[in-house]
């Protein structure tokens, strides 16, 4: 029974893999990869990290070089992966700065209010 059990298990494994079972799927990926990288690279801070950018474009390239073969790889699913983690590497420079850039405007604001309600009260 236990042999049974694990030749279903075995059996099972080998049609499915990390990587897209079909090339429809890594061409679909590829699409969704693309159009995340593209919204990126349009971000105004898009110049802080174009080196990152570039690299995310190379892999993606790759991929759909590997993708338009017509057989999905490990290879093609390992550069979508890179150059996934790329783009979520970039999504969070971009939410670091817009952060920072939040927390220094409200700062200004915070040392510029006891100025403005002192200043302005009209005593000499």
């Amino acid at each position: 029974m236990l042999g049974v059990f694990m030749m279903a298990l075995v059996g099972c494994g080998n049609g499915y893999g990390p990587y897209p079972a079909t090339a429809l799927e890594a061409n679909e990926r590829v699409l969704r990869v693309r159009g995340a990288f593209e919204k990126a690279k349009s971000d105004p801070l898009a110049n802080e990290v174009r080196l990152d950018l570039q690299r995310a474009e190379s892999w993606i390239v790759t991929a759909e070089a590997d993708a338009k073969r017509g057989k999905p790889d490990e290879r093609a699913d390992l550069y979508l992966s890179t150059a996934e983690g790329q783009l979520s590497m970039i999504q969070t420079h971009y939410a670091r700065r817009r952060a920072e850039d939040k927390l220094a405007k409200r700062r200004e604001q915070a040392l510029a209010s006891p100025e403005e309600t002192t200043g302005g009260g009209g005593t000499p």
